[in-house]
């Protein structure tokens, strides 16, 4: 989910919004106000935010390496390795709670989908599927820019009929036996083979509006907002969803709302210039932010609606990232005085 020096102002801006967009995505926020409205908005609307952090790598990382910039290589190469050592550490992080929980797979070729695929949590599959989507889309990158991005777009269209058109689709006549050997081997379509290479493409091919937001900018980022919310509502109304993240109209939502951050003039400051690098730490840590806000909720009873617990997630998971990210320059000062120390006992 990094940004580089050069990143874009708004861009950066947005970070905390898409982590909290994530963290709602995890505590059903409005379930207790609005199912229906709930669905629309939250596991419509809100799935934006994974497709945003994916075109900000897009961006920033895959771009260069389209464009053949010297170094673009050996960066992608730091980019993936910095993303599979977060998944291992935070693996590991997790891995009282999966025991807890009794989520630790039982065989060897469930481990190895649980955890090269699926992810080893609900919301480290980021990781990986970022990973493998990179190594995607430099294969497809070989056969030109334009057939690439018509891969990415089919690939895409696979993975729909496997997630929220399952049901229309993915057991229809012909295309069952091709979904029945795809689910054998994955959980999920939403990975980094179907789902990741397209916002990655996006993100390449995103450029700034030389003239600013204009109001139709507005109107198409509307309309397919709606359009997303509305197809989470009658894919799940209609019993078609295998799961809830893949969306005709999610890229094009997707590419609106990141044309407009990329185009936007922002103001000199805004009160979340102090939040956005904490925003990859929140979402790390926030299933164990409802894991204690749960606890905390039998001697506060009122924390078991949908509202308070988003809430108290929200404002502990980004307590935790705030305080870590404060902690980290000490830390970082204190194992370089251990290193140092080890390597003179070591001389």
């Amino acid at each position: 989910m990094g940004l580089d020096a050069r990143r874009d102002v708004c861009v950066d801006r947005f970070r905390p919004v898409a982590a909290s967009m994530v963290v709602a995505i995890h505590t059903d926020p409005l379930a207790d106000v609005s199912p229906m409205l709930n669905e629309a908005l939250v596991y419509g609307i809100f799935r934006v935010a994974v497709p945003f952090f994916l075109m900000v790598a897009g961006r920033y990382v895959l771009a260069p390496f389209l464009a053949h910039l010297p170094g673009s290589r050996d960066r992608m190469r730091r980019y993936a390795l910095r993303a599979a050592m977060t998944y291992l550490l935070a693996t590991a992080a997790y891995l009282p709670l999966m025991a807890y929980a009794g989520n630790l797979p039982a065989s060897a070729p469930a481990f190895l989908r649980w955890f090269l695929v699926d992810g080893t949590v609900y919301h480290l599959w980021y990781f990986p599927a970022l990973v493998l989507g990179l190594a995607t889309c430099r294969v497809l990158s070989r056969f030109g820019a334009r057939s690439a991005f018509a891969a990415a777009v089919a690939l895409y269209l696979v993975g729909i009929g496997g997630d929220s058109y399952f049901g229309a689709v993915g057991t229809a006549g012909p295309l069952e036996p091709m979904y029945g050997v795809l689910f054998s081997c994955v959980g999920y379509t939403r990975n980094g083979l179907f789902y990741v290479p397209l916002f990655l493409m996006l993100g390449a091919v995103s450029r700034p509006a030389e003239e600013g937001v204009r109001a139709r900018d507005g109107v198409l980022l509307v309309v397919s907002l709606l359009a997303v919310a509305t197809e989470a509502f009658l894919t799940s109304a209609l019993g078609w969803q295998r799961h809830d993240s893949m969306y005709l109209s999610l890229p094009f939502a997707s590419w609106f709302l990141f044309r407009i951050l990329l185009s936007v003039r922002p103001r000199a400051r805004c009160p979340l210039d102090a939040v956005a690098p904490a925003s990859e730490t929140v979402y790390l840590v926030h299933p164990y932010a409802i894991v204690a806000v749960r606890g905390a909720a039998r001697l506060v009873p009122v924390l078991v609606s949908s509202v308070p617990l988003f809430s108290a997630v929200l404002a502990l998971s980004f307590a935790v990232a705030m305080g870590a990210s404060r902690a980290a320059p000490t830390v970082g000062f204190a194992a370089t005085k251990v290193l140092e120390a080890a390597r003179s006992i070591i001389h």
